[in-house]
C-alpha cells in the first residue's frame, strides 16, 4: 500500500461507473416498460370508445331506415 491507497480503491471509480451505468439502463428499461403500458391502455380505451361510437351510429342508422318500420295503412 503506497500512501494509504490500496489497489482496490484505484478500481473503485470504474466499478462505481459500471454500477451507475447498469442502474441507468435498468431505470430506462423500467420507464420504457411503463410508457408501453400507458400507451397500450390508451389504445385499448380509444378502441373501446371507437367501438361504442360505431354501435351508436349503427343504432341511429337502424332507427332511420324507413323499410325497417311497418307500412302504414293510410
Amino acid at each position: 500500500m503506497l500512501g494509504g491507497v490500496s489497489s482496490h480503491s484505484k478500481r473503485d471509480p470504474q466499478a462505481k461507473a459500471t454500477k451507475a451505468q447498469a442502474q441507468l439502463a435498468e431505470a430506462e428499461a423500467k420507464v420504457a416498460q411503463e410508457q408501453a403500458a400507458v400507451i397500450a391502455k390508451a389504445l385499448h380505451e380509444d378502441e373501446a370508445h371507437r367501438q361504442a361510437d360505431l354501435e351508436e351510429v349503427a343504432e341511429k342508422e337502424a332507427e332511420a331506415v324507413p323499410w325497417d318500420r311497418p307500412a302504414s295503412s293510410s
